[in-house]
């Protein structure tokens, strides 16, 4: 099986992915930022690639979400919830009271918004955690430190000046397995749908959560996102906990497209933890 995840190595992706995947025949494949990643499988240049979809700190990736609406070649087939854990890389040598300026991924860095903030250091955005810390081994600058994993230390000769630097301990990151579209789907328990009004009518919403509310389904998350067409108008990411296959999300579906509403299955999963 090919698997695509977000490069270079050593990012929170590539561990959750090696996790999950750690009793199959892989070849891996790295990607330099989340679109390239899930454009990679649209392309067929692999089988299934693993995204962060959720922080429990930052909230929602919305470039991951973006891709999912926009590409209807994309199908969730699993989530995994794996504790992340923030570390300040530094080139050897470098003292705390001299770093001016902190790299990494935006999802990570504002993972740990307060700890820099305190720092009184400025922050630059890279592609991911990894590519930050490959950057400042390159650099060897003492005036910069980067936040990522302790492989991505290990694999650019930086050291940890400071581990856990998140600004809530209980941090964990939601990454979702996506394929492409056609594949038999598999008994699951949790189902996410994208759903756009066909107008904009007062209480439209209120009565789509009102179908889901009466068949006893419960949805766990619900996430808004411009539709891109015009000025303040939106669709809705709901994650429901019940399976494609279930015949009330079956139902539920059924009566919300009566409405006029255009719903989408976006996936369909089981959750799997990772340590």
């Amino acid at each position: 099986m090919r698997v695509g995840c977000l490069g270079p190595q050593g990012t929170f992706t590539e561990e959750a992915a090696r996790r999950y995947f750690v009793e199959e025949d892989v070849e891996w494949s790295l990607h330099p930022s989340i679109l390239d990643t899930l454009e990679a499988l649209a392309a067929k240049q692999v089988d299934r690639v693993v995204v962060p979809i959720e922080n429990s700190i930052e909230g929602s990736v919305t470039m991951t979400l973006d891709s999912l609406a926009l590409n209807e070649e994309l199908f969730v087939e699993a989530e995994i919830i794996m504790p992340i854990r923030q570390n300040l890389l530094t080139v050897v040598g470098t003292n705390r009271e001299d770093i001016r300026e902190v790299w990494s991924h935006p999802q990570a860095l504002a993972q740990c918004r307060h700890y820099i903030h305190n720092m009184g250091a400025a922050v630059k955005n890279f592609d991911s955690t990894a590519a930050a810390a490959e950057k400042l081994a390159e650099s060897g600058r003492t005036d910069v430190a980067a936040i990522g994993t302790l492989l991505a230390a290990e694999n650019n000769g930086l050291e940890v000046l400071q581990a856990g630097i998140q600004d809530v301990h209980d941090n964990f990151t939601r990454f979702i397995v996506v394929r492409r579209i056609g594949q038999t789907v598999r008994s699951t328990e949790r189902t996410i749908l994208q759903l756009q009004f066909e107008s904009d009518q007062p209480g439209a919403l209120a009565s789509v959560l009102n179908v889901f509310a009466g068949l006893q389904l419960n949805l766990s998350h619900i996430q808004s996102r411009p539709t891109r067409k015009k000025l303040g108008t939106y669709q809705f990411f709901l994650e429901v906990e019940a399976g494609w296959q279930d015949e009330r999300m079956q139902k539920a579906i059924s009566i919300v497209q009566t409405y006029g509403h255009q719903v989408r299955v976006l996936g369909t999963m089981n959750r799997h933890y990772v340590m």
